[in-house]
């Protein structure tokens, strides 16, 4: 038996229409059967799934084609609709940190390549954040306060398909000084860690963010940790220092003011409204009480 291979084209993806136009032209000569199904919001990408739950054969492919916020959609519903599918990627978007860490090509040719020259797939751990009211997916991080900030004013000002790692930079020093202090508490097995300084709370499984910027360098797919970063009580000549040891060394880490920690289940509280993002869509909440947990999922990359 043939597998059929569906590609999930997200039209709202920076670099699209060029991805699209190479797909159009490649697939034909690579791939006997292949079904392209294109959405504009995750609405039209919901449905779409829903109709593959009757027809979908366990060893068909999954497709992904966009950027990281593409794949967090993707992902969510997935997971939402049980799918046991292996999920692979073809990076469409602006700062594409998933392909990054992975190693998977920006260039859609040898993206294509990759993908039907692969043996094996791989099992992948994703962060799944639960509260009262919500479920989050994220495959690459979440971040409250100004990590959201920053991604929140990219968006705004459309700045990010321009300039990529360098817009992230700049966002944190123009983000900083908006961004106000907030009390967190951080709950790991039996123990509490409050802080009532931050500015910034991250829970990652990829190092790399906004585009290219390894933040969180021990964090990784391929265990089931948590990695969580906290920067506490950070003056503006903190953050200077840790930009320099990011930007030259890598040593950010070890300044007294960011906190680390890691593990395979935590709780985050915030009673405050913070911006936040996951994988680069921007969300907000009036307070935040989340549980981290990984789960694994069936990727072809």
């Amino acid at each position: 038996m043939v597998n059929k291979y569906y590609f999930f084209i997200n039209k709202r993806s920076r670099n699209i229409e060029s991805v699209l136009k190479k797909l159009e032209l490649l697939l034909p000569e690579h791939i006997v059967s292949y079904q392209l199904i294109i959405s504009n919001n995750i609405q039209q990408l919901s449905i779409s799934l829903s109709k593959l739950k009757v027809t979908i054969h366990p060893t068909d492919y999954f497709i992904i084609v966009g950027g990281d916020g593409s794949l967090n959609q993707f992902i969510h519903i997935y997971t939402k609709n049980n799918f046991t599918n292996p999920i692979g990627y073809i990076p469409a978007g602006s700062g594409n940190d998933f392909a990054r860490t992975h190693k998977i090509p920006t260039n859609t040719a040898k993206a294509l390549q990759h993908l039907l020259t692969l043996q094996e797939g791989q099992e992948l751990a994703i962060i799944v954040a639960t509260d009262n009211q919500n479920k989050y997916i994220a495959v690459n991080s979440m971040g409250f306060g100004l990590d959201g900030l920053i991604t929140r004013n990219i968006e705004k000002k459309k700045q990010k398909e321009r300039l990529g790692a360098f817009s992230y930079l700049l966002g944190i020093l123009s983000g900083f000084i908006k961004q106000r202090k907030f009390s967190l508490r951080l709950k790991i097995d039996n123990q509490s860690y409050p802080f009532y300084n931050a500015k910034l709370a991250v829970v990652a499984n990829n190092p790399y963010f906004g585009g290219g910027i390894k933040i969180v360098p021990h964090a990784t797919n391929h265990d089931d940790l948590l990695e969580v970063l906290i920067a506490d009580n950070v003056s503006l000549g903190n953050l200077f220092s840790i930009l320099v040891k990011l930007l030259t060394n890598k040593s950010h880490l070890a300044h007294p003011k960011l906190h680390t920690y890691q593990a395979s289940e935590i709780i985050l509280e915030i009673n405050s409204n913070q911006w936040a993002q996951k994988d680069g869509e921007v969300f907000q909440q009036d307070n935040y009480y989340i549980h981290f947990q990984t789960k694994r999922v069936p990727f072809w990359i």
